[in-house]
């Protein structure tokens, strides 16, 4: 399991809507490209979309926890032929009012086997850059 986090000054609830909110999230986040919602546009549990990275791969989702302010995640339903498993959270803990500990952890399993490390070296890399994004763009 990967798990990267950051104390960014914002309150818990801001983070969590920034976060969730696909509109403004192209706005900071260096990861995706697109989104495409597939079951409806409202956020929250058994919502599906399809997600097209920056590199140019895709991954189909579900929202399998969507807990305001505090989790939302989703595991990965299609995606490249070299994730068997895919999983990811963003939980969000608050420090006081104006401080929250973003954690973001990815569950992934390659395929083959073999290749999982290099698999979570990048996305560990990912989260990593995601989430100083993220706190850039609120600081």
């Amino acid at each position: 399991m990967i798990k990267r986090s950051k104390l960014i000054n914002a309150s818990q609830s801001e983070l969590f809507d920034l976060t969730q909110n696909y509109e403004k999230r192209l706005a900071w986040d260096p990861f995706p490209e697109s989104y495409r919602f597939l079951n409806g546009n409202i956020v929250d549990k058994g919502l599906r979309l399809n997600v097209k990275a920056k590199n140019g791969l895709s991954m189909e989702v579900e929202y399998v926890s969507f807990k305001r302010p505090k989790v939302a995640a989703i595991k990965m339903l299609n995606g490249p032929w070299f994730i068997r498993k895919f999983a990811g959270s963003w939980s969000f803990h608050s420090i006081d009012i104006n401080t929250t500990e973003v954690v973001f952890k990815y569950t992934i399993v390659g395929m083959p086997s073999w290749i999982s490390p290099f698999i979570n070296l990048i996305f560990a890399n990912t989260a990593e850059k995601r989430l100083s994004a993220l706190k850039k763009y609120v600081d």
